[in-house]
């Protein structure tokens, strides 16, 4: 994904959004003038950058996930083996599925997944560059174990990818609904989900 260059003050208006929707505000209820207060501007102000409120949600939405995305990146970068990107993987899934103030989670508290998709399809973003990005990334990890050995498999580079995303669902789940595992703990969770990817790339 490239990176997109953003004034001070859009920055500023993104920041502002962000920071409601993190004490509880709905992002598809918040008013501009809201959000000119949360980021110490005028109200007109933001209508010199977006036409609409609906874009300053999306492009505030968008502008925190590609920061979260590489945050998530560079710990997993600063990881030397196969079995340690993976665990970073499912420490971030586990962080961000526990953190109330992710914006993931605010999203999806909001009840606003869907919509925010409707804002985005309009917009010059498209959601599928994420995907490409984590793809490409969960590729580069791939990699890794079959250079070290970890990983010996005869499958093709999409079986491999789903199999990686399956896990990632799975333990997903487990960390939405662990009071039904209430005998399996997080680690535990985690080193299945390990030998789960090492059986199907295998």
């Amino acid at each position: 994904m490239k990176d997109k260059i953003f004034s001070e003050k859009e920055i500023a208006i993104f920041n502002g959004l962000i920071s409601l929707m993190k004490k509880g505000a709905n992002p598809y209820s918040i008013k501009v003038s809201d959000i000119a207060e949360a980021a110490n501007i005028g109200k007109g102000t933001i209508y010199d950058y977006f036409d609409t409120k609906e874009e300053v949600i999306s492009k505030a939405i968008i502008y925190n996930m590609t920061n979260e995305i590489k945050n998530a990146f560079r710990r997993i970068e600063n990881k030397d083996n196969f079995r340690d990107k993976l665990y970073e993987v499912l420490d971030i899934i586990e962080e961000n599925l526990g953190n109330k103030l992710s914006t993931l989670n605010i999203l999806l508290s909001a009840g606003g997944i869907e919509k925010f998709y409707e804002y985005l399809l309009d917009s010059e973003y498209n959601i599928t560059e994420f995907i490409a990005l984590i793809n490409r990334k969960i590729r580069d990890i791939l990699n890794l174990g079959i250079e070290e050995g970890v990983i010996n498999t005869e499958e093709n580079s999409f079986y491999q990818i789903m199999a990686v995303h399956g896990v990632i669902s799975f333990f997903s789940h487990y960390i939405n609904q662990r009071d039904l595992y209430l005998d399996i703990g997080v680690e535990e969770a985690k080193d299945t989900a390990y030998r789960m990817l090492l059986k199907a790339l295998n």
